[in-house]
C-alpha cells in the first residue's frame, strides 16, 4: 500500500528526486499510509485494550463477554466517538514514526 501511495506523491521514478525533495515526498506518503491504516484498525485496538483491562480486575464481574460484545456496547454507550477515544495521540505518534522511519529506510536502501 505504501508503494501505491508513494507513487501518488512521486509520479516519476524515485531516483529523479534528491535530498529534501525525496525525503518530504516519502514522509508525506508514509504519514498518509500510517494515518489510513490507523483509521481502519484503531477501533479493534481499543477493543483489545478494554478487554485486556477488564480481564485483569480480580474479584469483580467482567464487563464484556466477547470482543463483539465490547465493540457493540462501546458503540451503543459512547457512540462512534467512543471507538476512537485517544485517537489523536495515536495519530500524531504514528505519523511521526512513519514520516521518519520509512523515508530514512528508503534512503539507506538506495545507498547500498
Amino acid at each position: 500500500m505504501y508503494d501505491k501511495i508513494k507513487h501518488y506523491f512521486m509520479p516519476y521514478d524515485s531516483r529523479k528526486y534528491k535530498g529534501g525533495d525525496f525525503f518530504w515526498r516519502a514522509a508525506m506518503a508514509a504519514g498518509f499510509c500510517n494515518g489510513l491504516t490507523l483509521l481502519l484498525t484503531y477501533p479493534f485496538d481499543l477493543v483489545h485494550t478494554r478487554i485486556s483491562t477488564d480481564m485483569s480486575k480480580k474479584g469483580q464481574k467482567r464487563l464484556f463477554k466477547t470482543s463483539f460484545d465490547c465493540f457493540n456496547r462501546t458503540h451503543i454507550d459512547e457512540g462512534r466517538k467512543g471507538l476512537y477515544k485517544g485517537f489523536e495521540f495515536a495519530v500524531v505518534s504514528s505519523l511521526l514514526r512513519g514520516a521518519l522511519t520509512l523515508p530514512v529506510y528508503e534512503m539507506m536502501k538506495s545507498k547500498t
